[in-house]
């Protein structure tokens, strides 16, 4: 009996581990993703509302598809496209960071490109619409940008009030399921940090801008507050943790909706740009 249950602890730890590693655990939860799409969509201007509406269909929303590149099978070999490993002692986001196959930073500016292109289908420029949504808002998520070689906090498993967790996964989800799961609530808090001077701030700069302000920002998530220890394994967060981490994650989750909806009106801002190529 007892080494069967040695045995049985075994495997729910390697079965624990692999849950906290997956790749549902590279993005902002789902809360996060709505609540970023429908303030964006809140900001949109007539014609880039009505250039996302022809795309995606009468009644669906940006929030509707804010996680659609997380929920498929891994479309068009897409796991590396959700994030950038940049080490927290570089001041800044560097090229050289991001592999040949794409990362956060430059798939951002492919997509655009297909949604400005007048020969990209309705269809590719669909997919190119919903990665895009997800996109920008994954690289306002700093542990997705920042590493200390641990895959974006996914290997720093943590003690997250008395639940076992990893670092990232608590700034993806757990913090903000613990706030509250009510959406209002939330689309609240991040109109209620935003201002017109600090939309206009944030709405500047490029993808290559936003992965800088991210990997600054990384550099706090990493240590327990007031301190600059890197958190490593076996760390216990609670109430202090929550208190500095909440409000930066609210400050973030509304430059993603304010800078998603910049992007956008920009994309569709000549309305030569909503029409699509058709078929032979």
């Amino acid at each position: 009996m007892i080494i069967l249950r040695k045995r049985f602890l075994t495997i729910a730890s390697i079965i624990s581990v692999a849950l906290t590693v997956s790749p549902s655990a590279w993005s902002w939860g789902p809360v996060g993703h709505r609540v970023a799409s429908r303030m964006a969509e809140d900001r949109l201007t007539p014609a880039a509302l009505a250039a996302v509406h022809n795309l995606l269909g009468p009644g669906v929303s940006l929030a509707q598809i804010s996680n659609w590149a997380d929920e498929q099978p891994n479309p068009s070999g897409s796991a590396s496209w959700h994030y950038v490993n940049v080490p927290i002692s570089e001041s800044r986001y560097d090229v050289r960071y991001c592999p040949s196959s794409g990362c956060v930073v430059s798939k951002i500016e492919d997509f655009k490109r297909v949604l400005k292109s007048p020969k990209a289908s309705k269809t590719e420029k669909q997919q190119a619409l919903k990665f895009l949504v997800h996109m920008i808002e994954d690289l306002c998520q700093p542990l997705h940008v920042g590493d200390t070689g641990n895959k974006g906090g996914n290997l720093i498993q943590v003690e997250f009030y008395s639940t076992g967790s990893n670092l990232h996964r608590v700034w993806d989800s757990k913090i903000i399921e613990r706030h509250t799961m009510d959406e209002r609530v939330w689309l609240w808090d991040l109109n209620g940090v935003t201002n017109p001077k600090l939309a206009a701030e944030w709405a500047k700069g490029t993808p290559e801008d936003w992965a800088t302000d991210s990997l600054q920002i990384a550099k706090r998530a990493y240590c327990l507050p007031e301190t600059n220890r890197v958190m490593k394994s076996g760390t216990r967060i609670g109430n202090d943790y929550c208190s500095m981490a909440l409000p930066i994650i609210q400050k973030q989750l509304a430059k993603a909706g304010v800078r998603l909806a910049s992007a956008l009106n920009e994309i569709f801002g000549d309305t030569q740009l909503h029409k699509v190529a058709t078929p032979n």
